[in-house]
């Protein structure tokens, strides 16, 4: 009999450290995109409206009636031509604008470049995911060989168990066979001579 070994199968797959990293970083980038300033939500706010054509139709609407007032004639001009004033206004709201449209581009470009990070770091979570999807395959697969190996083995035993049930039942009915025999043999050596005088009695009876 072969002795029966326990096995014990462990399949846990630990999380990486770097996985947890990656969804605090995810966690700060989220919190840093979400956190402007208030010079920011204005500059993002007067470029849009600045890029719109909102702002394009009424710049043009202005600019049209404020070169035709003042070119008519017989209307009181606040500004002729060349239109002095007018360029003046033009250059405060260039010099004002540029460099806000460069602050919300460059607030754009940061986001941008934050959601590109937070972006390599959702695929490098998503790969680290599928790795240990990998591990955690590769250890059930390794588990199920272990558990099969161990079926086997507790197959094997149990037949070997049930040959050797058989066996001892053969045994005993043996046994109880070669008693019977014995027994029966006792039987016929007692019996024998009563038989025998029996026998001669009878062969006198049968003379007389």
């Amino acid at each position: 009999m072969k002795p029966q070994t326990n096995k014990t199968v462990k399949s846990v797959v630990e999380l990486p450290q770097s996985q947890q990293d990656t969804s605090t970083q995810l966690q700060k980038l989220q919190q840093t995109n979400s956190d402007f300033t208030l010079g920011q939500r204005l500059a993002d706010a007067m470029a849009a409206k600045v890029g719109s054509w909102t702002f394009l139709s009424a710049q043009t609407a202005i600019l049209t009636a404020w070169v035709t007032f003042n070119s008519i004639p017989g209307l009181p001009h606040w500004d002729q031509q060349p239109f002095i004033l007018l360029n003046l206004v033009f250059s405060f709201a260039s010099a004002y604008t540029a460099p806000i449209v460069l602050m919300s581009q460059n607030r754009q470009s940061e986001e941008d470049r934050r959601n590109a990070q937070m972006d390599h770091e959702v695929n490098r979570s998503a790969s680290q995911n599928i790795e240990l999807l990998h591990q955690k395959l590769d250890a059930h697969e390794q588990q199920r060989l272990e558990l099969m190996q161990l079926l086997k083995e507790q197959q094997q035993h149990l037949s070997e168990l049930r040959a050797k049930v058989v066996f001892a039942q053969q045994e005993q009915t043996e046994s109880q066979v070669s008693a019977e025999v014995l027994k029966n043999e006792n039987n016929l050596v007692y019996l024998q001579p009563v038989v025998e005088r029996d026998s001669v009695a009878v062969k006198v009876v049968r003379k007389a």
